[in-house]
C-alpha cells in the first residue's frame, strides 16, 4: 500500500535520522512500495514493506536483505542498510542503471539479435555466481532485469531462496532465462520469421541454440547446472560453426559485452516487485 499523509510524513522523519531524503515513489507490489531516496548527492532505492505483512511474515521478509548481505557482484544492488523503526520495516539499496526490459518491451525497444545474445550471456554470468553462493534468484522475468544498452542488472530478491530447499525437477531460474529470452525474441525482427509467428520453431535459430532453448524451457531434458548451460550457450551462440575447433582462441566479441558490466560504475534506476 502507498503511503500517504501523516505515515509518509512520518516515514521522512525517520528516513532523516540517518540523513536520507524521500524524493519520489517508484512503484508499488504485493509486498510494499518503493521509494527514490538521495544522500550526500548519491540515489537509493528504498524498499518499505507493508505493515500487515511484517505482522506476519518479517523473518521471511528479513531473508532478502539477508541474502544482498552476502552477495558482492556489479550486476546485483548492495544492500546499504535495513530500515526498522516508527514502525516501518524496509531496505535501502543500491541504485542500479538502466530500465527494465518490461519497460523497454512495452515502449515497443527493438532487441538486436547480437543484443538479446549480450543480455543472454550476462544473465548466465549472475546465475552461475549466484549458484556459487547457493542462491536461486527464483523469479526471473524481464520486470527485475535493468539494462542500459551494454550493462544488465538483476533486482529484486524478495522471492531468492537456497538452491537446496528447490524443487531438483525443476529450476525456476532456468524457465525464467527461456521465457525472457521468448519475450524480448519477440520484438526482434532478425528472429521472427512472419510465416511461423511467434514460437520456438518459427524463431531464425540453428539446432544448437534451439535446443539451448527449450532445455530452459523444459521442453527437451533440463539442465541440471549452470555450468552446462553455460558451457551450451558459448558453443551454440558465440562461436560459429566453422570455428569450433578454434574455441580456445577465439574471443567473441558478444562474449565481451557479457561481461563489460564486471568493470562499469553503478548508479541508475531501480524498481519495486
Amino acid at each position: 500500500m502507498k503511503l500517504s499523509g501523516s505515515r509518509l510524513g512520518t516515514l521522512r522523519g525517520a528516513l532523516a535520522l540517518n540523513h536520507f531524503v524521500l524524493i519520489k515513489a517508484l512503484g508499488q507490489g504485493r509486498f510494499g512500495s518503493c521509494y527514490l531516496l538521495r544522500r550526500d548527492e548519491s540515489d537509493y532505492v528504498l524498499k518499505i514493506f507493508n505493515a500487515n505483512d511484517v505482522k506476519r511474515r518479517k523473518e521471511k521478509l528479513a531473508r532478502e536483505g539477508r541474502f544482498l548481505k552476502t552477495i558482492d557482484h556489479p550486476a546485483i544492488p548492495k544492500l546499504i542498510e535495513v530500515i526498522d523503526r516508527d514502525g516501518f520495516y524496509g531496505l535501502v539499496i543500491e541504485k542500479m542503471p538502466g530500465h527494465s526490459l518490461a519497460d523497454l518491451l512495452e515502449w515497443d525497444y527493438t532487441f538486436t539479435k547480437t543484443e538479446i545474445t549480450t543480455i543472454m550471456g550476462q544473465i548466465i554470468v549472475v546465475m552461475d555466481y549466484l549458484s556459487g553462493l547457493n542462491i536461486s534468484h527464483r523469479d526471473i522475468k524481464t520486470d527485475n532485469l535493468l539494462w542500459t544498452g551494454q550493462q544488465l542488472s538483476l533486482i529484486d530478491f524478495g522471492s531468492a531462496s537456497p538452491v537446496s530447499q528447490l524443487n531438483s525437477r525443476f529450476n525456476p531460474d532456468f524457465w525464467g532465462l527461456g521465457d525472457v529470452f521468448l519475450r524480448l525474441a519477440s520484438s526482434c525482427d532478425e528472429m521472427i520469421s512472419q510465416a511461423n509467428g511467434l514460437s520456438i520453431a518459427g524463431l531464425d535459430l540453428n539446432q544448437a541454440q534451439r535446443r539451448v532453448i527449450q532445455r530452459l524451457l523444459y521442453i527437451e531434458k533440463p539442465y541440471c547446472d549452470v555450468q552446462a548451460l553455460t558451457e551450451d550457450f558459448k558453443q551454440a551462440w558465440l562461436i560459429k560453426s566453422d570455428e569450433m575447433c578454434d574455441y580456445h582462441k577465439e574471443k567473441s566479441a558478444i562474449l565481451r559485452l557479457a561481461k563489460l558490466y564486471v568493470i562499469s560504475e553503478r548508479g541508475g534506476l531501480n524498481c519495486c516487485e
